[in-house]
């Protein structure tokens, strides 16, 4: 409940003994006041043990208006709407005064990119019903109110037609009692627009291959591998052109086909560029594919080889390495890191981690000349990346390290560690700057921005936690449900991103849902980073029915021009495919 202060005309001020001569009778409002306009005689007496020594003349007074109202918001100060929908906020306003009296309404908005989209009203519901409807329109000055008397006011707000981007609308609104020099706000309210989106353009593999490893990017163009289940036989696709440069539905416009099959081929696990140079696992070995034999169309021999490991000692392909300072730097079963040249020749290995550290549980990252690693035990290892030897190392809890993700310009390194929680560490000495305990299971790996100061994490009831990296508390309007109330998550991948140009930022979320091994399905959604009631949803067909996405989001870059990419196993009826979703 809030209150408006506004100013009070003809005040009486007393001093010493007086009486007033008032029937019982005199008029009073439901608080208690006399009505603005009451006049009754005043005098002044003194007395002496009781006794009345001197009295005045009687003295004709008229009661002031006393102006005072309060109000109170009657619904909340934030909603989503489908697209078509609108948004009704309530507040209602009481005249607490003496007096017949009304208030003077203004209505404030915003809208980024400087657009003006949306439809934002105010209306007077004189019936008290909350129905837009028989509510008329109000520009300025409300009705007049008696003292008790109150008015329920209605902002709607309206997005705009599908055709026109938004990012939802923010209003304000504000009173002016009579006689007052200021205004005061009556509430604050944030809508967004939830619309319905469809996956524009795909690269495809051949009708039963399926793509066992994510695809990467060279030279623009998106190289994918598709694997005929029954053989284990393997094709290597790209596309004809960059990715950037898609017209139309098909991914880069074309793809291309490298003539030579690879028997018996099986990609697993990781899969990253450097240089000419693609790096796959493929069985319990690394291998190093040559992109330019495969681009020439070079069918002279199968285009890889393996990547030679200390003898005893595998990759472990189920970590992503990091390609950094021109080498690939793997993870290996001897708690070392590996460190490989672009022509997948090993050239260097770091210190070993001690035995009660346990072995490596995510993919390293890198902040300046340091690479960070986290353990099964809960230990996160700082190497120098120059030498290999270990900084430091702190153990920052008893569960499993599951990701690990470099904050806005290296200024801290977020953690998550077990199920429900999230550390901030500072990256020189490892020791903790803040950590929260999450109230369900997250399901993503830990995410920061590469542009400001925030991160993100899914749990898996579908709520998208934002927060700020460097104190941890949650943006407003976070978390937010952005998968349906039954759709509960198996795992979920996200990536922060604000393309070149726009003011606002956006949240790119995949979900994968919680269901049977024979049933799988995804989900995307992309939030807008500053209103998460904004968002786009792709619906199960557009994501291919019974489909099974890989967790890893490829960004082609953060311009106008700019994809998401997210690439399928594949689906009832179809291939693999990778998904192109445009920046927004």
């Amino acid at each position: 409940m809030g209150r408006l202060w506004g100013v009070l005309w003809g005040v009486v001020v007393i001093l010493g003994s007086a009486r007033a001569d008032l029937s019982s009778g005199a008029p009073r409002t439901p608080n208690g006041m006399l009505w603005a306009g009451t006049t009754f005689q005043l005098r002044a007496s003194a007395t002496v043990n009781n006794l009345l020594m001197a009295q005045s003349g009687a003295a004709q007074v008229r009661v002031g208006q006393v102006i005072r109202w309060q109000w109170q918001q009657e619904s909340d100060s934030a909603a989503s709407v489908p697209q078509g929908g609108e948004a009704v906020f309530r507040v209602r306003v009481l005249n607490d005064g003496n007096g017949w009296d009304n208030l003077n309404f203004g209505l404030t908005r915003y809208e980024v990119e400087q657009q003006q989209n949306w439809t934002i009203e105010l209306r007077e519901n004189s019936a008290g019903d909350g129905n837009v409807s028989g509510s008329p329109t109000v520009n300025g000055a409300g009705s007049l109110l008696p003292p008790g008397g109150d008015m329920l006011y209605l902002v709607r707000t309206r997005p705009p037609s599908i055709s026109l981007q938004t990012d939802g609308a923010w209003a304000q609104l504000f009173a002016t009692p009579n006689g007052a020099a200021q205004a005061q706000v009556l509430g604050e309210f944030v809508t967004g627009v939830v619309r319905s989106a469809s996956v524009p353009t795909r690269a495809w593999s051949y009708g039963e291959h399926t793509n066992l490893t994510t695809p990467i990017l060279y030279q623009g163009r998106l190289f994918w591998m598709g694997t005929n289940p029954s053989s284990n036989d393997t094709r290597i696709f790209f596309t004809q052109d960059a990715v950037e440069a898609t017209q139309g539905s098909t991914l880069g416009n074309a793809r291309v086909v490298y003539s030579r099959v690879l028997r018996n081929f099986l990609p697993t696990g990781c899969s990253v560029s450097l240089g000419d140079s693609w790096f796959v696992g493929m069985g319990s070995q690394l291998v190093r594919v040559n992109l330019l034999r495969v681009m020439n169309n070079d069918t002279s021999s199968d285009p890889y080889q393996v990547v030679v490991f200390p003898s005893g000692v595998q990759p472990r392909l189920d970590l992503e390495p990091l390609s950094a300072n021109g080498r690939l730097y793997v993870a290996g079963s001897d708690r070392r890191l590996h460190s490989i040249r672009e022509d997948g020749v090993r050239v260097g290995q770091s210190a070993p981690l001690p035995a009660q550290y346990g072995d490596f549980s995510t993919g390293p990252v890198q902040i300046g000349r340091a690479l960070y690693i986290g353990t099964q035990q809960g230990w996160v290892v700082q190497f120098d990346a120059f030498t290999g030897a270990i900084r430091t190392a702190r153990r920052i809890a008893t569960q499993p390290i599951h990701s690990l993700a470099p904050a806005f310009m290296g200024r801290g390194l977020l953690a998550r560690a077990g199920n429900r929680e999230v550390y901030a560490l500072h990256p020189n000495n490892l020791s903790v700057q803040w950590r929260r305990a999450f109230p369900e299971n997250l399901v993503s790996p830990v995410v920061a921005s590469a542009q400001s100061d925030t991160g993100a994490v899914v749990d898996r009831l579908g709520r998208l936690f934002v927060f700020h990296t460097r104190a941890g508390f949650n943006l407003p309007l976070y978390p937010q449900r952005i998968f349906g109330e039954e759709q509960t998550l198996a795992s979920a991948s996200v990536a922060i991103v604000r393309r070149g140009g726009r003011q606002v930022g956006y949240v790119y979320v995949l979900g994968q849902l919680e269901r049977d091994e024979t049933n799988p399905q995804a989900l995307f959604r992309i939030v807008t980073l500053e209103n998460p009631l904004n968002r786009h949803e792709f619906s199960e067909s557009t994501m291919l029915t019974g489909s099974r996405y890989h967790s890893r989001i490829l960004l082609t870059g953060v311009q106008q021009n700019s994809y998401c990419l997210i690439t399928s196993f594949r689906a009832e009826s179809s291939s693999g495919s990778v998904a192109g979703i445009p920046l927004r």
